[in-house]
């Protein structure tokens, strides 16, 4: 397998699928390796330890592959009840709206999963959406730069929204996103039920610079709030020119009964996994980490 700019075929058709779903931008599905399908394969490779050339040689195959069989798993096939030992929390498979190649189920740990129920039926009755990009992850999962192995989605408290449901298009996306300071944002849901408002909303395109946008609209960000879910900043990078990964406008992670300097990343792997699962796994050799320290 050799694929780089220029190539065309079914090869190169299915590295953009896989793209695609691993949630990378590689531009139209249609067999040609252009610019933006040489940007995704690069974005990939440096966020998989690989060496970044742009081409598609049997490394990158490889790891596509493995990458795109972890993803699916994270999202499609965790168990629902926790079997191996009766105090863990079990694994509850939650509904999202299914928006474009997003996800219309994905699992968080029980506590998590109800506070995140709330969330949906407010939205739902007023006529919004909860898009998934997915939530758990493969405690095998690559780590890296942008993979942080102590990320709170292998504990079962931290969704994603579809990274493609806002930031795009603010006339049409179901999310509109404005600054909020230093690196946070404000995530809006368009809903008919939800109040009249006027948006300073960012795109990709225009990272740094907002445009008023006028409709009827959900303070998503609120929302969560409420339920105990925290959002995270934005990389800096970002706003530099960096990829469009780096915006993390779509995180949020639930903080609730979570102690600054006391709460430990071992023991919320071990709510929901026994130590024989997770014992030599990137992110058991983060176990001592603790919250407000050295853990987020």
């Amino acid at each position: 397998m050799y694929l780089k700019d220029g190539s065309r075929g079914e090869d190169v058709k299915t590295v953009q699928e896989i793209l695609k779903q691993l949630g990378y931008a590689p531009g139209k599905i249609d067999g040609w390796f252009g610019d933006k399908t040489e940007n995704a394969v690069v974005t990939f490779q440096e966020e998989n330890n690989l060496y970044s050339d742009g081409i598609i040689g049997p490394n990158t195959w490889r790891a596509l592959h493995r990458s795109l069989e972890i993803h699916l798993d994270e999202q499609i096939n965790p168990p629902i009840h926790n079997n191996y030992q009766p105090e863990l929390m079990d694994w509850v498979r939650v509904p999202a709206d299914k928006y474009r190649d997003g996800y219309d189920r994905f699992f968080l740990r029980e506590d998590a999963a109800e506070a995140y129920s709330k969330i949906r039926e407010t939205i739902i009755e007023a006529g919004g959406k909860l898009t998934s990009s997915g939530a758990r992850r493969s405690l095998n999962a690559n780590v890296g730069a942008s993979r942080s192995a102590t990320s709170f989605h292998y504990t079962g408290r931290a969704l994603d929204l579809f990274v493609g449901s806002g930031m795009e298009n603010r006339g049409r996306d179901p999310y509109v996103i404005s600054s909020d300071g230093d690196r946070y944002w404000r995530v809006y849901t368009r809903a008919d039920g939800g109040d009249q408002m006027d948006i300073d909303a960012v795109t990709y395109g225009s990272r740094n610079r907002g445009r008023a946008t006028s409709g009827r609209f959900i303070d998503l960000t609120g929302l969560f709030e409420k339920e105990g879910f925290k959002r995270i900043r934005a990389r800096r990078s970002f706003f530099s020119g960096g990829s469009w990964l780096g915006a993390e406008w779509w995180h949020f992670q639930y903080e609730k009964e979570l102690e600054k300097g006391v709460s430990m990343f071992g023991r919320e792997l071990l709510k929901v996994y026994t130590e024989d699962q997770v014992h030599s796994t990137p992110p058991w050799r983060h176990k001592d980490r603790v919250f407000g320290v050295n853990w987020f």
